[in-house]
């Protein structure tokens, strides 16, 4: 059977998260190379995986005959470089959500980008976007954006619910939430492009964004669109009440926020409030909440209820994993039987490379990442102005 080959740039924890959803789909994947800003790191990662060869940087990666598709896996700031390199050489491109930034290009004299106008970032990021665009189209390839949760069960089955109800979707609450990452990166606007909204709140924005988009094509043959945000960010771990306090959350932030929440107007009048906090103990949180004409449905990505467990203190359950960012495996928790398969990841790779293989569209596209992109900068600047923001 014929596979996809995929060259992979970067080799830290987003690559091997693809890797392993590669892997599930051995039969119609193969992982032919991998390149890395360290080379020694993308020879560890081609070792650990089987990958048969290692590129010097991504140009060389991104002309090689023997990929067809660039999967960038890299930091946020350098997914432009690498996706027009990709489509100059005419390979599809995966891109690990979000799909660009602001970093300060334009002012690099300045070391607190987060400091910088919102209003301007967001012109910039527009910018950014509208060139994406324009390159992926007239090279004629296919963009590939990964935002697992669009592929999550959860999901699936809640867009199954909306169209067998035929109902109106009036609102939809969203989150991803935890106790901050340990990402050195993400600490500075300069390297992350944002903080828990850019983050985190991409999650939740882009799924919000395509459920709404199914409505619409369910109902009326047309995507439903996000029309206006309105946002309040903050940096809840800098309050003075916190001070020389203990605290168990991540709060080496420097300007960047580590609590956000934006309210999406949508073209039918419809509404949804996302939250994403880098403030939230207990593990993360991954969840949506649907309220329609007919009915509600609640879906917990994770966690979720399929196993409960209890332990008296922390060593019980010794080195089994029980969830993503929880800080003690003692008292109740919620162990998943398989995280991988509830966030979609294996389902977001077959489908990609099914796309390719069979030269047809996918889930998750350009027209999501652009929308959800421009939804975040947005936000971003409706909380500095203080008002609503209109989305393009």
């Amino acid at each position: 059977m014929k596979r996809m080959r995929v060259g992979i740039v970067g080799a830290g924890f987003i690559a091997k998260i693809h890797m392993a959803a590669f892997r599930q789909n051995h039969q119609i994947v193969d992982v032919v190379g991998v390149c890395a800003g360290h080379r020694e790191n993308a020879e560890r990662f081609a070792k650990q995986h089987g990958i048969a060869h290692v590129f010097d940087n991504f140009e060389q990666l991104c002309a090689s005959p023997d990929v067809d598709v660039v999967d960038v896996c890299t930091p946020t700031s350098l997914h432009d470089d690498v996706i027009l390199c990709a489509v100059e050489n005419h390979k599809h491109v995966i891109c690990e959500k979000p799909l660009t930034g602001y970093f300060g290009e334009d002012m690099p004299e300045v070391e607190e980008v987060g400091k910088i106008s919102k209003t301007h970032m967001y012109e910039k990021v527009k910018e950014k976007v509208a060139l994406l665009e324009d390159k992926i189209k007239k090279a004629n390839v296919k963009f590939m954006y990964a935002e697992n949760w669009v592929y999550a069960p959860a999901i699936e089955k809640m867009k199954r619910m909306l169209k067998a109800s035929n109902m109106v979707c009036f609102e939809l609450r969203a989150e991803c939430s935890h106790s901050g990452s340990q990402a050195t990166y993400s600490r500075r606007w300069k390297t992350s492009g944002g903080g828990s909204l850019m983050r985190l709140g991409s999650h939740p924005i882009a799924t919000v964004i395509h459920l709404k988009h199914y409505e619409g094509y369910v109902r009326d043959g047309k995507p439903i669109k996000p029309k206006a945000v309105l946002a309040n960010i903050a940096n809840l771990t800098k309050m003075e009440a916190l001070k020389d306090k203990p605290c168990y959350v991540v709060s080496s932030w420097q300007d960047v926020e580590d609590w956000s929440v934006v309210i999406l107007e949508f073209e039918d009048g419809s509404r949804a409030t996302v939250f994403s906090t880098d403030v939230s103990l207990g593990g993360v949180k991954n969840r949506i909440e649907l309220y329609g004409s007919k009915g509600m449905i609640l879906a917990n990505i994770t966690p979720n209820n399929a196993m409960v467990a209890f332990a008296p203190n922390e060593s019980v359950w010794g080195d089994e994993y029980i969830s993503e960012k929880l800080e003690t495996k003692a008292g109740y928790s919620f162990p998943s039987p398989d995280e991988f398969w509830t966030r979609g990841y294996p389902q977001e790779m077959a489908d990609f490379a099914m796309a390719v293989l069979e030269d047809r569209s996918v889930l998750s596209g350009f027209d999501l990442a652009k929308e959800t992109m421009l939804v975040m900068y947005a936000a971003y600047a409706s909380a500095e102005l203080g008002k609503r923001v209109f989305i393009g």
